[in-house]
């Protein structure tokens, strides 16, 4: 027996006489993965930073950004990202920690003392839980706020980009913009929308009755979303109206100026249907499901499955430790580089299986429930099968 592991030994003896409630021994195992965990997480934010500053350097140059947007700018990414960076921190942080004391044999000898191997990681398994319901407490709070931030605030830069580039004219203006709004009957084209000055231009809106019948429609050259009244503004244009009997056009209308108090279409909404579902935070995910809400569509399924994806993040911080501890502590006869090598391949397994998951929630093989939790409940009861065969 190696002098790392009679000195774990002698430690564990005098610390479960000693101090029952947090024993030396849980503070070696803790200490030993957290320094690791800490330079790991510090290392992987550092290389997202460095990957997002290649991939935007032309945008912050052109748009003109100062060190103070550039520096704002990454303080509002990193908190977005942080549930991903954390599983592969936990992950690459237990399996080098554990590794190590693997190497020095001193989970020999808290084998040979007698102890489990919950006991061993218990200290672990509790911080776990606390960065479980940390990362819970954020998807509730900061990183929403995080992801439409980081999001805006690179629009900004982009459209800035834009007006140095091509003009006031070309900047921040989206093409081809299509609305439904099944629930009030409205079905809503733009030709083009200025995200700069908030106005639609090229509008045609059909309005339908219960059994979709068109009642009018309104064709106009502008239109802006008044938000104090909640209320679209139609300029230059012209009011079609329908027969509801008979489908027969009625004559015309022409206009200059119309408000039209009872269409209240938010056009933030019908831009956030155009973005990828994985693009969206918790709340705009749930704000846009309230909108498709009854719709069995894939389109409405895509948003389904995001949003329960993004709920279950909380529990991949878990299934990661599960996924590590076994290989790192267990097959003393084994060299702990193979047990790593299978652990890392289950996460990729794990990474894989909720790509396909998601899939099939969207074709609607699966339910979004289904669809965000059955990899996680999959690599749990691998883990529990390791766990079990080791104790």
């Amino acid at each position: 027996m190696g002098d790392g592991a009679g000195k774990t030994l002698r430690h564990w003896r005098l610390s479960e006489e000693s101090q029952p409630e947090m024993t030396i021994l849980d503070r070696h195992v803790l200490g030993a993965w957290l320094k690791a965990f800490g330079l790991i997480m510090t290392a992987l934010l550092g290389l997202l930073i460095l990957v997002d500053m290649q991939n935007n350097l032309g945008t912050f140059t052109g748009s003109g950004a100062g060190l103070l947007e550039v520096l704002y700018y990454y303080l509002v990414l990193v908190p977005g990202n942080v549930p991903l960076v954390l599983q592969v921190s936990v992950l690459l942080s237990l399996l080098y920690a554990l590794g190590q004391m693997h190497r020095n044999n001193e989970f020999t000898a808290m084998r040979a003392a007698g102890l489990g191997l919950f006991r061993i990681t218990r200290a672990i398994w509790v911080f776990g839980l606390l960065m479980a319901a940390g990362v819970w407490y954020l998807n509730a709070s900061l990183i929403p706020w995080s992801v439409e931030e980081t999001r805006d605030t690179k629009e900004q830069m982009r459209r800035s980009a834009d007006m140095r580039k091509k003009g006031d004219s070309a900047a921040g203006v989206v093409s081809a913009v299509g609305f439904a709004n099944r629930a009030a009957g409205r079905l809503w084209f733009m030709n083009t929308y200025d995200q700069t000055e908030r106005r639609a231009h090229g509008v045609t809106l059909s309005l339908f009755d219960a059994d979709q019948h068109e009642l009018r429609r309104i064709a106009a050259r502008d239109a802006y979303y008044d938000r104090w009244r909640k209320s679209w503004v139609f300029l230059d244009g012209r009011e079609l109206s329908f027969d509801a009997k008979t489908g027969e056009q009625l004559p015309p209308v022409q206009f200059i100026d119309r408000l039209e108090p009872e269409i209240d279409d938010d056009p933030e909404l019908m831009l956030l249907l155009l973005k990828d579902p994985a693009a969206l935070s918790l709340f705009e995910l749930e704000r846009v499901l309230d909108h498709l809400r009854g719709d069995d569509t894939p389109r409405y399924r895509r948003y389904a499955v995001e949003h329960e994806r993004k709920r279950s993040s909380p529990a991949g911080v878990l299934i990661v430790m599960a996924l590590a501890v076994p290989f790192a502590i267990g097959g003393v006869r084994v060299n702990p580089a193979v047990n790593m090598s299978k652990s890392i391949g289950l996460f990729f397994v794990y990474f894989l299986l909720a790509k396909l998951a998601t899939l099939m929630g969207s074709f609607g093989v699966l339910s979004p429930v289904a669809a965000a939790w059955l990899p996680d409940a999959a690599m749990a009861w691998i883990a529990c099968w390791f766990f079990i065969r080791l104790r």
